[in-house]
């Protein structure tokens, strides 16, 4: 072998072994949680703020899936992560003024709890906590609040608007027909005032809410519950007052904290959330299937649907490609709707019991999988739940809104010519008539009588029992698993847990999210063509008496629930609990 030779054969090897030292440093990079750590632990910073999506949104012009908003599930996954990570030290989390459900709130602060419970410290500062932002820095332990800042720990308030005095004054009445004395989401437009039974219902759905609130409250702070109760009828609105009471820990600044040199080093959000999300892209793995918003009728691909609605069309489509994916060992439908057509939803129920006979399926309820949002979940073989998910709204109601005296007030007259008794049944210029009215009814009840038998099936109990829990009543997460709804309180990670269980899952898996973004032009699409004209010009025309077009928004949103077979499995009360 000549000089020339031997040294291109070590040059070969040389220039191999630097290439394999490349690629291990690589990996080492990227994976470097999953290794000891080889120096001094550092803090995490988390910030909490706004609106945290529960499941994929719209696109836009991101390309990179790496760029879309954290979903909430990889809030939890980064908490529960880094609580056993060696290099993670302690945990600072950011708190900003929330619009999440209560659902979705309970899912971080259990997260967040699981950290604190390592023994790791946890500290949370803000400038305003009101109840939902207190609930997350009362599971962290240690709470740092502005001098100036506000403590609206004050208890749940729910105010419900009733639109019969002001469709009366537009000359419109709503023709609407339910099934379920609880089913309250007809009220709105017929009454001026909430039922008795709809009064029950909310009342029993609040106490709930703030039961568990309280309990949590309690055991996180040390306090007793009666201790409790009586600060937050105190509202005690001042950072000072709320330090006397042993509500927080510390009056200072959030700059003055995070800029401390303690966390020049602090690894944040992002960064830990990039390292979450490349071991989510591993198959064969977990897909959870998102269903949140409004269950309507729409083909698969159809522009028409907005991303914050749930096609039937598209799901059914999703499922039954799942059903063929060899990568996917098991499946978890994350429900985060109130409900919707009644057709929809059972299209959906039946690619979900479809799905089910080739690989486990279990459901995970986020804030709302009420009324429609519960008829698919029912597809299911086990149900998880938050305790304050709103769950359940078993009833179901239908009708039309008639605008002719709207009409009328613009000098508009209209003659009609029918050919058969009940030609104009749906018409949205006549009232039902008597006899229109009873075979409208008969059309509900009968649906009705089917979501009876698919809750019936699923929970394996007889008609009856069911519908001594059905006629529209709301119940929580709580309730609902103490009248045997749903099988077991937790979030998405139990859901998983389970799933990964029913499919005998023992190596590591990814996660896929589904169904994918719609891009910005699906979404221009989909706005462009939300809605129909006859809406537009009665609209423009609700104008002419104040707060008409609020009126008539509401009551043309209830029955655009309607369109496909007439029939809405809607939750009752369209709730916001502050």
């Amino acid at each position: 072998m000549t000089r020339s030779t031997r040294l291109l054969l070590w040059t070969s090897v040389l220039g191999l072994f630097l290439v394999v030292l490349a690629g291990v440093a690589a990996v080492l990079l990227v994976n470097y949680r999953d290794i000891p750590a080889l120096g001094d632990p550092v803090p995490l910073i988390v910030r909490l703020e706004g609106e945290i999506p529960d499941g994929p949104g719209s696109g836009g012009f991101v390309l990179d899936p790496q760029d879309q908003p954290a979903l909430l599930t990889e809030y939890t996954q980064v908490l529960r992560a880094a609580a056993q990570d060696a290099n993670i030290s302690e945990l600072v989390l950011d708190i900003h003024p929330l619009a999440i459900g209560w659902g979705r709130t309970q899912e971080l602060a259990t997260a967040i709890r699981a950290f604190h419970d390592t023994g790791k410290r946890c500290v949370a500062v803000s400038d305003t906590l009101t109840n939902k932002e207190y609930l997350l820095a009362a599971a962290c332990g240690e709470i740092h609040l502005a001098p100036g800042g506000l403590f609206l720990v004050n208890g749940l308030s729910l105010t419900q608007t009733y639109y019969l005095g002001t469709l009366d004054k537009l000359g419109v009445v709503a023709n609407i027909e339910h099934v379920g004395e609880y089913k309250s989401a007809v009220e709105p437009f017929q009454r001026t005032g909430p039922s008795e039974p709809a009064q029950e219902a909310v009342n029993a759905m609040l106490d709930g809410i703030f039961d568990e609130f309280v309990r949590d409250v309690a055991v996180w702070r040390e306090r007793d519950e009666a201790e409790v109760r009586a600060l937050v009828d105190e509202a005690r609105l001042t950072p000072q007052a709320a330090l006397d009471a042993g509500l927080i820990e510390e009056v200072s600044y959030r700059r003055d904290l995070l800029n401390d040199p303690a966390y020049e080093d602090a690894e944040h959000f992002g960064g830990y959330l990039d390292t979450i999300r490349a071991k989510n892209q591993a198959t064969p793995c977990v897909a959870v299937v998102h269903a949140n918003g409004t269950i309507v009728s729409g083909d698969e691909g159809d522009d028409s649907v907005s991303s914050g609605d749930v096609s039937d069309g598209e799901m059914v489509a999703l499922l039954e490609d799942l059903a063929e994916d060899d990568d996917v060992l098991a499946v978890v439908l994350r429900v985060d709707s109130p409900g919707g057509s009644g057709l929809a939803s059972d299209n959906i129920w039946r690619a979900l019991q479809a799905l089910q006979e080739t690989k486990p399926v279990v459901v995970s309820m986020a804030d709302v999988a009420a009324s429609g949002g519960y008829f698919i979940a029912t597809g299911a073989s086990t149900i998880v739940a938050q305790p304050d998910t709103l769950t359940g709204s078993i009833g179901v109601f239908g009708g039309k809104a008639n605008v002719r005296g709207l009409l009328e007030q613009v000098g508009l007259t209209l003659f009609t010519y029918n050919r058969g008794a009940q030609a104009d049944l749906l018409s949205m210029t006549h009232d039902f008539s008597d006899p229109g009215r009873e075979r409208f009814r008969e059309f509900l009840q009968t649906f009705y009588d089917l979501f009876l038998q698919r809750v019936a099936d699923g929970r394996s109990m007889t008609v009856e029992q069911v519908d001594a829990l059905a006629r529209g009543r709301v119940w929580t997460g709580r309730q609902a698993l103490e009248n045997g709804l749903v099988d077991e309180l937790g979030g998405l990670e139990e859901a998983m847990l389970r799933a990964r269980e029913l499919a005998e899952i023992t190596e590591t898996t990814g996660i896929r999210h589904l169904p994918r973004e719609k891009t910005l032009v699906e979404e221009i699409m989909a706005s462009l063509d939300k809605n129909r004209p006859d809406d537009a010009s009665v609209q423009a025309l609700a104008d002419l008496v104040p707060g008409g077009r609020d009126a008539l928004d509401a009551l043309l949103s209830a029955e655009a629930a309607l369109r496909g077979n007439g029939v809405a499995a809607l939750l009752p009360v369209w709730i916001e609990i502050r």
